[in-house]
This record gives C-alpha cells, sequence and structure tokens, in this order.
C-alpha cells in the first residue's frame, strides 16, 4: 500500500523567511516552544533569527550530537514535563530528525529550520536513528509531515562547503535507488499518479545535479547566492523530499543507503559525512547493475567533488579481499533495503560489485593522468 506523505504544510524559502515565524506561532496561540538546536547551527542563523515574544516561553535545548533513541527520549522527557506545545528544529539532518521524532511520539506540531543543505531531513517525515557511536540502526516513518519548513538561504551559503557536496551525493541516490524499481513496475501496468509524480521528481534530482552541481559549489566557494546554487539547494531539500513523500516505500532507499548503512559499523568510515557514504554507495550500485556508462558519468563528477569513488577513498588504508566481503555481507543482512530491488542480491553480488568498482575506478583515474 502506497501512502504518499507529500511534505510540510507550509514552506517559505527567502532571505526573510525566518520573519515568518512570530506571526506563526501568534496565529497558532502557541506559548510554550522547545527549540532544539546544536551549538554551531545556532551561531550561524542567530543573526537573521527575530527576537521571542516576551509572551512566549521558549526552552532552549542543545542537541547532543546523535539522533538516537536515547536522545530522542531525552527531548521526548522535556516535552511532557514542560507542557511543550511546539516543537522547533535548528540545525543539520540529525537535530531535525530527533525533533521530529520527539513530535511525532508526543503529539506535537514541528518546524524545522535547516542551516545546511545536506538531505532531505527538513522536508521528510522521517527520522533515520543511528546508535550513540555513529552506528546506523533503521530509519521511522511518521503519520504527518512537518508543519512549516523555513529556509534562509544566506545560512545555508554561509554553511560547511563539505555538507553541501555530501547533499549532493546523497540527493543523486534519488534516481539511482528507485531507477529499476520505476522500471519493474512500469511493465507491469501505468504508474498511479502518486509514483509517476515521485519518478518525475527522482529524475529531476538527477537532471538538475549533473547540470548545476559544479557551478553550485564554485559558487558557494565564491559566496555568490546565483540561480544555480539556489536550485541545486532546494534539489537537495525539496525535490529530494518529494521523491519519497509521493512514492513511499518504492522511492526511499535500496542498494545506496544499504552501503551506507554497512559502512557505518566500520570505525574507518565514522568521520565521513551521511552523503560521503551514501554518494559511494551510488557507484556500488550501478556497478551491481552493470550501468557501466553511468559510473563513468559519476566518476567524474565525483572527482571534480571529492567524493568518494573507492575504498582508500573512505579511509580504508588496505583494502583487501576480506574487506571486501565484509562490507558485502553487513549491506545484504536481512533488514537492509537493497532487498527491494526487483532481483535478488546476495553477499557474492556484492562482494563482486565492489571488487569491480575498484578496477573500473583506478582504470578511470590512471586515464584522466595520462590525459593530463
Amino acid at each position: 500500500m502506497i501512502i504518499s506523505r507529500i511534505g510540510p504544510q507550509q514552506y517559505l524559502s527567502n532571505l526573510d523567511a525566518y520573519d515568518y515565524l512570530p506571526k506563526y506561532i501568534k496565529n497558532n496561540d502557541y506559548t510554550r516552544v522547545l527549540f532544539l538546536h546544536g551549538v554551531k547551527s545556532l551561531n550561524a542563523a542567530k543573526t537573521y533569527l527575530p527576537a521571542w515574544d516576551p509572551e512566549i516561553t521558549v526552552y532552549d535545548i542543545y542537541f547532543n550530537g546523535e539522533c538516537s533513541p536515547e536522545e530522542i527520549a531525552r527531548i521526548r522527557g522535556l516535552v511532557r514535563d514542560n507542557d511543550i506545545q511546539l516543537i522547533i528544529g535548528l540545525g543539520g539532518g540529525k537535530v531535525l530528525d530527533t525533533a521530529k521524532s520527539a513530535a511525532h511520539y508526543e503529539h506535537r506540531p514541528i518546524v524545522t529550520i535547516p542551516t545546511l543543505a545536506s538531505n532531505c531531513a527538513p522536508w521528510s517525515c522521517l527520522s533515520v536513528r543511528y546508535k550513540e557511536n555513529g552506528e546506523h540502526i533503521d530509519h521511522e516513518v511518521y503519520d504527518n509531515a512537518t508543519n512549516l519548513l523555513l529556509i534562509n538561504p544566506k545560512v545555508i551559503l554561509n554553511s560547511p562547503i563539505d555538507y553541501f557536496v555530501a547533499g549532493i551525493g546523497d540527493t543523486l541516490a534519488k534516481f539511482y535507488e528507485s531507477e529499476l524499481i520505476f522500471k519493474d513496475l512500469e511493465e507491469k501496468g501505468p504508474l498511479n499518479v502518486a509514483l509517476t509524480i515521485s519518478k518525475q521528481m527522482s529524475e529531476n534530482c538527477k537532471d538538475v545535479l549533473l547540470k548545476n552541481s559544479v557551478a553550485a559549489v564554485q559558487d558557494m566557494k565564491a559566496g555568490k547566492l546565483t540561480d544555480e546554487w539556489l536550485s541545486v539547494v532546494e534539489t537537495i531539500i525539496c525535490t529530494a523530499g518529494t521523491v519519497g513523500g509521493w512514492g513511499d516505500e518504492y522511492s526511499r532507499s535500496t542498494g545506496s543507503h544499504s552501503v551506507h548503512d554497512a559502512l557505518t559499523t566500520f570505525d574507518e568510515t565514522k568521520p565521513l559525512l551521511h552523503g560521503e557514504r551514501v554518494a559511494y554507495g551510488n557507484l556500488v550500485q550501478l556497478s551491481l547493475e552493470k550501468h557501466f556508462e553511468e559510473i563513468q558519468i559519476l566518476l567524474k563528477l565525483y572527482g571534480t567533488l571529492k567524493l568518494p569513488r573507492r575504498l582508500k577513498e573512505l579511509s580504508f588504508k588496505n583494502p583487501s579481499d576480506k574487506l571486501v566481503h565484509a562490507i558485502a555481507a553487513e549491506t545484504v543482512t536481512p533488514e537492509k533495503a537493497i532487498h527491494l530491488l526487483p532481483f535478488k542480491v546476495t553477499e557474492p553480488d556484492v562482494a563482486q560489485a565492489i571488487s569491480q568498482l575498484e578496477e573500473i575506478t583506478d582504470k578511470y583515474k590512471a586515464s584522466v593522468a595520462v590525459g593530463n
């Protein structure tokens, strides 16, 4: 059964977006608000945040750093103990996922204010949960989407470039992870409206990012707020969110995120960002599907953006067959989303895909070196 959870009830993206927050709070008669954020995220946004109405009681809470069951439970406790009426999350994906989870379980409305363009967490109605050590646990899908999403492009323009690049890698997965599922569904009959929109949005993710990502990164490094840059930002946050929002389980994650989830169990990859691991997962999935021409396109893009293309670039100093099979085995455990692909995937299949990707990447790098 497809249950479409399309997106936020209200969405603003402009330099004055934050100014709507006091009006939203007043319009809904909220008087007790929990404001969850990180240290860096608050510093990034505070110049643009309006002053709190003195009649509003605001519980200013710092995020502990991980969207874990323990952190979610802590925030839920604060919501209950202080009779919170509205939860506001400010920051990156893990802050917002924690705020969304607390809002869901405590039946409170939620406002998301991203300070990074690193994933679609501000838009989507799910949370990805991790252990306190950063190891992936699972994701939870919620009944209701965000009530209000506010984006100030200036805040994101001044955010760390690495998160933006990682967001590009994560968002490309929206196309590569759902492509074969949609093809399989189309062979069985016409897609319904929800899946048709989801498919179109996944294609838009790929098209916009392949066209504009390199220029957008250059613009961001130069501090230029351009149309190309903003198109990538909103693709990462909004268009990506609509893919899973409309398509539900058919368009959330398959191979790329299963590789990501597997990599989180290895200490070497802990310093990497979510989207960097997913970006590598895109290549493994394409290798598994034998889409070698598409791999060449991404190898070029990844080389420019400095996204990981092989095991050494994931911080594995001495990759071995043992490591390849260990990653593959973790990628295909029974609960992984890779099994949603319309063909059987086994540990030897993934191991072969990883090994083949290593060979393809080495040949590509050698050819580039000769060309230079």
